[in-house]
Order: structure tokens, then C-alpha cells, then sequence
């Protein structure tokens, strides 16, 4: 694999975006429920609700465990642990270092001595900003669109969390680290009778989106391109400059995942799923782009395409979370669809 060892992280300087853009679009970013937003006006620190509950770990496959968020607790992540003969893999630490040594602990626990790797579904904050646990303790790998993306984004959004998510007790002691290996499109590790591959296809949710798959046990983790019974989270942030999300190349990742043949499907957040989650995540994408394109072929605009298709949408999947993020993913398919 093509792969470098990493250069350091340097400091940003936070840029002066309007505070009340930055409270709204980051609560919406990060809210995986409706009515968090209501919660995060109350400005209570609520660091320690935000810790990955080790009472929740399962083993889904052979060697292949979830620390699973069964309760859909905002900020809250689910993490994978894979573990073979020589080595183990852990996927994503959590929103913080306490969380991270609790995922550190269950690796521990399930490896013994063996050597560890850790690696992360996308930059954001809840899935790997406890990598600094790690740091020392594991060798940390991700590909290199991802740690471009933590060393562009990574400062602000740890001010961001602390800020406006309640989350400040969590995000003071993160000290952002980059990867000690860097891959650009594939990997594999060789965990000892069991290989993990690390793949990155482009851009989806954000701009490193890293799928991760044990392929000979059907097992797939998704990160946040897949939440399971949700609508998608789909950033169109321009005053952010975040306007990275690529709904387009989300459904390639959806069509070459399909193509290995999952079994298990493991999401941002959210129960563990089946194939059947992504064939029904991908047939939303697949319904929101036809009707979008179809529609400002007719010339509707963005306004008033948002205002027709939310009430269908919704519709569609009434048992669906996320709703207030539909007019977002409409549009994102806008943009991309009929501005170019």
C-alpha cells in the first residue's frame, strides 16, 4: 500500500464566522435525533452523558465487536473492535479522552498484549477525538484525505464543540493527532487469520469518508454514511465553508459496498444493521436525486422544490429521525444537480 508516515499538526487560527450561524449549523451537524437542538440551549456541560458504555459491547461476528449505541445518545458513537490472533483493530474512540480509555480498556480486555491499530470513519469530533489516547499505544492509520481534512477543520471544530455543544469538559484536554500511517485509496492489515480492509472512494459526508470491512465475514463499517433508520446528514454549509458533501459519489460508495456482498452492516450510529440497510438507504438517494433533477429540469427553484418534496419524503419513512434535515439533502442534490 502506498502509505507515509505522517507530518505534524499545526495550529489554526479560528476563523470569525457569524457566532449564530456556527451555534445553529453546528447543532444541526452533530444532532442525530430531533429536539437535541432544544437541549443544547441549556448550557449544562454534559461531557460525562457523552461516554461510551462499555455495558453495551457485543460480538457481532467472529472476533468482531460493537460497543453499539443502543440508546441514541447524542455524541455517541459506535465503536468496533476487531481482533485477531496477532492484532487487534479499534474503530473510532469516541467524542473524547474519557471516552477513549474506556474504548483503549475493552481493547485491551479483548487483545491482551497483542498489538493494536486504531482507525477512524471520518474526522468529526464524536468518532476520533480521543485518537490521543491511542497515540503511543496503537499505530494509527488513516487515509490521507482524512487527515487533510483534521488538519484544515480540526482546530475550529474542537473549539465549535465546546462552545455550543456542551461539551467543553471533553473537548479541553483533546490534543488533535495525526496518524503515524497514511494511505491514499486501499489498505489491508493483517490482523493474524483475519484481514481488515480500508478503503476510501472518494468524497460522501465529508471529505475522507473511510469504509472498513472484514470482506471473508461479510462485515462492513460504514461510519456516518449510514445511520441506521434516518435520513441522511448531508452539510451544505457555505458560511462554514462546508460545502464538501458529495450525494452523488455517497451513492457510488452505497453501489461498491453492495457489490461485496455484506452481511453485517455497522452504522455511525444507531443499531447494527443488514444489507437491507443500505439497499434502503440507496434507494432514498436514488429517490431524492430523480425527483430533484427532474424538478429543476422544470425549472422549480430551490425554495420551492424544498418546500414540495420534505412532506413527501417524510412520507416515505415516518419512523425515519433526522427530518429537519431533509431540505439540506434536497439542497445538496440541488447544487450538485443543477447549478453545474
Amino acid at each position: 500500500m502506498n502509505t507515509e508516515r505522517s507530518r505534524p499538526l499545526h495550529p489554526r487560527t479560528t476563523s470569525s464566522l457569524s457566532a449564530a450561524c456556527l451555534a445553529l449549523c453546528t447543532v444541526l451537524l452533530f444532532s442525530p435525533l430531533p429536539g437535541v437542538i432544544h437541549a443544547a440551549d441549556a448550557g449544562e456541560d454534559v461531557s460525562s452523558q457523552k461516554i461510551i458504555d462499555l455495558a453495551n459491547i457485543t460480538e457481532v461476528s467472529p472476533g468482531v465487536h460493537v460497543i453499539e449505541d443502543r440508546q441514541h445518545l447524542f455524541l455517541v458513537p459506535n465503536i468496533t473492535i476487531i481482533v485477531g490472533q496477532t492484532a487487534a483493530l479499534v474503530v473510532d474512540t469516541g467524542l473524547g479522552a474519557a471516552s477513549a480509555e474506556q474504548v483503549l480498556k475493552a481493547a485491551r480486555k479483548l487483545a491482551g498484549n497483542k498489538k493494536l491499530y486504531l482507525t477512524i470513519t471520518h474526522f468529526h469530533p464524536e468518532h476520533g477525538f480521543g485518537a490521543q489516547v491511542f497515540k503511543g499505544q496503537a499505530t494509527i492509520i488513516y487515509n490521507r484525505a482524512q487527515r487533510d481534512e483534521l488538519l484544515k477543520k480540526g482546530p475550529e471544530f474542537r473549539d465549535l464543540f465546546a462552545d455550543k455543544l456542551d461539551v467543553a469538559k471533553a473537548m479541553k484536554d483533546v490534543r488533535l493527532v495525526t496518524p503515524d500511517v497514511v494511505y491514499d485509496n486501499e489498505a489491508e492489515i493483517d490482523l493474524g487469520g483475519r484481514i481488515v480492509k480500508l478503503n476510501y472512494y472518494g468524497p460522501a459526508h465529508t471529505l475522507g469518508d473511510q469504509v472498513i470491512s472484514v470482506p471473508a465475514q461479510g462485515v462492513v463499517v460504514l461510519g456516518d454514511l449510514l445511520e441506521t433508520k434516518s435520513f441522511p446528514i448531508m452539510p451544505w454549509f457555505p458560511d462554514l465553508a462546508d460545502t464538501d458533501v458529495d450525494p452523488l459519489n455517497w451513492r457510488e460508495i452505497f453501489r461498491k459496498v453492495l457489490a461485496t456482498q455484506p452481511v453485517i452492516v455497522i452504522p455511525g450510529h444507531g443499531r447494527i444493521g443488514t444489507v437491507a440497510s443500505i439497499e434502503t438507504a440507496a434507494a432514498h438517494l436514488d429517490g431524492v436525486r430523480e425527483a430533484v433533477a427532474q424538478r429543476c429540469a422544470a425549472g422549480i427553484d430551490l425554495s420551492s422544490l424544498q418546500k414540495e418534496l420534505t412532506p413527501i419524503l417524510e412520507a416515505q419513512h415516518p419512523d425515519w429521525a433526522l427530518k429537519d434535515w431533509i431540505a439540506m439533502e434536497i439542497q445538496a442534490y440541488y447544487e450538485r444537480l443543477c447549478r453545474h
